[in-house]
């Protein structure tokens, strides 16, 4: 089955070039009404987009996180779980009583799970007006430099950045699995997922091939996941901005 929608959808790439060719407010808002459309916990809205304009800003935070994509874009946001808009209009003994609500592990997850279909609303949105997007998890490895400059407040965690802007590249289509791995019916079956990685792995060592890359889906897995990281800082950052996760 096939149509508009399902074929932008099915075409998505994730742009890390991009031209110097303006953004205009008017695509910008019409990209984030529509990421703003979509469902989240309990009607309570909590992603709040904050857009960095200043450049010296944002070129601070590409030589942190090594990505030139947030620098090159003509608009970069830093996405947030915002909970703070909850807490505004409520007296003192029933906002004390919300941020004890708001600041548990499962409003984050809702949070977080509600950024997420956000943004890929505002993917689908900015690719519907011939713009290109990527959403970066790695950006938030620059959040000290995000509380210190955008003032936010408690209970506003960012969680992930997005650069839109037209693409100046043409990455092409990245296979994804098949059906069989992301669909079960019944139980999970590790056979079925099994065998549905070693069809996919052979389509990956073809699509890294084309670009000069000898690898595979489960190679470049073990490369990513057995490098050195110090999450510590990002693990006590939910708690920083007021989440006590119980």
């Amino acid at each position: 089955m096939s149509n508009t929608t399902i074929d932008l959808l099915n075409n998505h790439k994730s742009i890390r070039a991009f031209t110097d060719q303006p953004v205009s407010d008017d695509m910008v808002t019409t990209i984030l009404t529509a990421a703003s459309a979509g469902p989240n916990i309990n009607n309570y809205q909590p992603v709040t987009f904050v857009e960095i304009i200043d450049q010296d800003l944002k070129a601070e935070i590409t030589a942190q996180v090594g990505m030139s994509y947030i620098e090159s874009a003509m608009r970069y946001f830093v996405v947030t779980v915002d909970f703070n808009k909850d807490l505004i209009g409520l007296t003192p003994d029933v906002r004390q009583q919300a941020e004890t609500v708001l600041s548990s592990y499962a409003m984050l997850e809702g949070g977080i799970v509600s950024a997420g279909i956000a943004l890929g609303r505002a993917q689908v949105a900015a690719e519907s007006l011939g713009l290109g997007s990527v959403t970066m998890a790695g950006a938030l490895r620059a959040f000290e430099l995000y509380e210190e400059k955008l003032q936010l407040p408690k209970l506003v965690k960012a969680v992930m950045g997005f650069s839109i802007g037209y693409p100046a590249q043409e990455p092409g289509i990245k296979p994804k699995l098949p059906i069989d791995g992301i669909w079960m019916k019944e139980h999970y079956s590790q056979d079925q997922m099994s065998a549905a990685v070693t069809v996919y792995d052979q389509t990956m060592v073809k699509y890294y091939a084309d670009r000069g890359i000898d690898s595979s889906w489960t190679r470049n897995n073990a490369k990513m996941l057995t490098r050195k990281q110090d999450n510590a800082k990002l693990g006590a950052y939910p708690k920083l901005k007021g989440f006590s996760l119980k």
